[in-house]
């Protein structure tokens, strides 16, 4: 077995992986019958056979590898092997096609002026070449810049189950915004009744100086009118 290394292409990673089962048996397959199809390589990148490969190197067995001809359009190769060949639901290819897309027309993501490598596809022609709705493309789109396109492409997740965990995010935001507001509500309650019992601790405060006052002046006339009748006595 030579010592030459492939790594995997990133148009390979978007079918996603082998469940273990699955990588087992084609191990198993290629144990007995040997690697009966050629893994697809460009350069030291491995564009189909990922999973073969692997396997090859498990058994130590020479990877039979072909070269892909300069100039072939890699997105259509690998969409045409893997998107239709493996068991994928209609969300699923949809995702693949426009994650893939990113590599037109030069094998490498593709950006418009403002950043965005959702896809240089329309909308309609993503549609037809994965066999759904302009409408599918459009919540796959909105997922993918969610940051869930590669889950969506391997089937981990699907836009039902991203839409329904985006209900309960929401549903949980609303929640604790909601007691936050119920905390400052609480609070500015608390603050109320807090001014309002210091408002008439000094209402009161202010009534019993005020009788205080009242009572030292009757005092002081008291003592005046008496000091006159002495002087008028004396």
């Amino acid at each position: 077995m030579t010592d030459r290394r492939f790594t995997r292409h990133p148009l390979s990673f978007l079918c996603g992986d082998m469940d273990a089962e699955s990588f087992k048996a084609l191990v198993s397959d290629i144990r007995d019958q040997g690697q009966l199809e050629p893994i697809d390589v460009v350069g030291d990148e491995i564009v189909d056979g990922w999973h073969r490969y692997r396997a090859c190197q498990l058994l130590k067995l020479e990877p039979n590898t072909r070269v892909l001809p300069e100039g072939l359009e890699l997105v259509e190769y690998v969409l045409g092997k893997n998107a239709h060949r493996r068991h994928m639901t209609s969300e699923q290819r949809a995702a693949v096609v426009m994650l893939a897309a990113e590599w037109m027309p030069a094998h490498r993501p593709a950006a418009t002026e403002k950043g965005d490598t959702v896809s240089p596809l329309s909308n309609k022609a993503a549609g037809e070449r994965a066999g759904v709705s302009t409408r599918t493309i459009q919540r796959v789109k909105a997922q993918i810049r969610a940051g869930h396109g590669e889950a969506l492409a391997r089937g981990s997740e699907t836009l039902r189950s991203l839409a329904a965990k985006a209900r309960k995010e929401a549903a949980c935001r609303a929640r604790e915004n909601a007691a936050m507001a119920g905390g400052q509500q609480r609070q500015e309650r608390s603050k109320v009744a807090e001014l309002r019992d210091q408002v008439a601790f000094l209402k009161t405060e202010i009534e019993r100086k005020n009788a205080r006052i009242t009572e030292l002046m009757e005092e002081v006339e008291r003592l005046t009118l008496e000091r006159d009748e002495l002087i008028e006595g004396g």
